[in-house]
């Protein structure tokens, strides 16, 4: 969802991407097998995590941010990397296995998970949230805008879970940035983004359109991965970032 403001931090946006759902084993739950996980959303508001299906607000979960003080760590595994996260509460999970009518778990990153970025990119010891694989990920509206017009179909980009996204006039102009200045914050991109079949997933029907990846493979395949977007680091900064501030392209 779009938010006017947010808080750059070193594993992403402040509260984005630090919880995720699990199976039994601990292992990473997504729209990939599950296409209906796209007509929910979450959002932080005041000290609240509040979880709701999109075209049912009445359906509704709040959990306090102070909920998992004293939780304990348990091994959940996101790709390749396994991570200690913190459990939810049996009656968290029991709302959400009724509601979501699967077999999970709600786990948390706090400040104590450790999760590195892949070291053939990484600088400093950077990490990452819960996210595929970066802090931030960066997207255009013109390479949008781009891939509708050759699909004869206006595409949204919430389909593509992008953490920042920057109005431009040339599709794929960001293949040639080196990085990012917004207010005093710096983003260092660090390579371009390969899609799966999440980008196929219809966020406010859940219905699949193949043709979104195959007509991206045709003219974005790099080896054999399918590319849109560019993956992004934070390399520093203060306070806040708004909707109203101009980005500046380092190149």
């Amino acid at each position: 969802m779009t938010v006017q403001e947010a808080i750059p931090e070193g594993r992403g946006f402040r509260y984005d991407r630090r919880w995720m759902l699990v199976d039994p084993t601990g292992r990473f739950i997504s729209q990939r097998e599950h296409p209906s996980l796209a007509t929910w959303q979450s959002v932080v508001e005041g000290d609240h995590l509040c979880i709701n299906h999109r075209h049912h607000p009445e359906i509704r979960l709040e959990i306090g941010l102070d909920h998992w003080g004293q939780h304990p760590f348990v091994p959940v595994q996101i790709w390749k990397d396994t991570v200690l996260a913190q459990i939810s509460s049996m009656s968290v999970d029991a709302w959400l296995q009724k509601h979501l009518d699967l077999s999970c778990r709600l786990v948390y990153m706090g400040e104590n998970s450790r999760r590195p970025v892949d070291p053939n990119y990484a600088l400093n010891g950077e990490e990452v949230s819960f996210a595929d694989g970066y802090p931030y990920l960066l997207t255009t509206t013109a390479s949008l805008e781009d891939l509708s017009r050759r699909m004869e179909s206006d595409l949204v980009m919430q389909r593509f879970r992008p953490s920042i996204v920057l109005r431009t006039t040339t599709p794929y102009e960001e293949d040639n940035w080196k990085g990012l200045q917004i207010g005093s914050h710096r983003f260092r991109i660090t390579k371009p983004c390969a899609r799966c079949q999440v980008i196929t997933i219809d966020p406010e029907t859940t219905s699949v359109e193949p043709r979104v990846l195959t007509t991206l493979s045709n003219y974005r395949r790099v080896g054999n991965n399918v590319m849109f977007g560019m993956n992004a680091c934070w390399e520093g900064g203060n306070g806040t970032l708004s909707l109203d501030q101009k980005p500046q392209i380092l190149v």
